[in-house]
């Protein structure tokens, strides 16, 4: 299956940073071709949250300035989807690529790299 052939799917992810002792919620969209491009892009934004990551764990990433987790993804229909958007508080993220090697841009074509760094 060619992963990038429904660019269209979103998925909400969510993730736990925790920063000086101080545990904050986050949730973005991710919109992929499967469940698997989602899955591994969500992993790609946990390992590379911040510059240098010291110890990864199944879906938990240690760092010098904190800890992330990655907790859920859940797959959005249309009607989601257009509502979520339309409240404009969640960061949207188009993942591209395979699953070993995902890309990531926000809509104005920004790479995730970029702006986490």
């Amino acid at each position: 299956m060619d992963n990038n052939s429904n660019i269209n799917d979103t998925w909400l992810v969510g993730f736990s940073a925790e920063i000086s002792g101080v545990e904050m919620a986050t949730n973005m969209l991710i919109q992929a071709g499967s469940l698997a491009m989602a899955e591994a892009a969500a992993l790609y934004m946990g390992r590379t949250w911040w510059q240098t990551c010291l110890e990864e764990y199944e879906y938990r990433w240690l760092y010098p300035d904190g800890v992330v987790w990655f907790n859920n993804i859940i797959h959005l229909n249309d009607v989601e989807n257009s509502i979520l958007r339309g409240l404009k508080f969640l960061d949207a993220w188009a993942v591209t690529g395979v699953p070993d090697a995902p890309v990531l841009c926000d809509e104005w074509g920004n790479d995730w790299r970029d702006i986490t760094r």
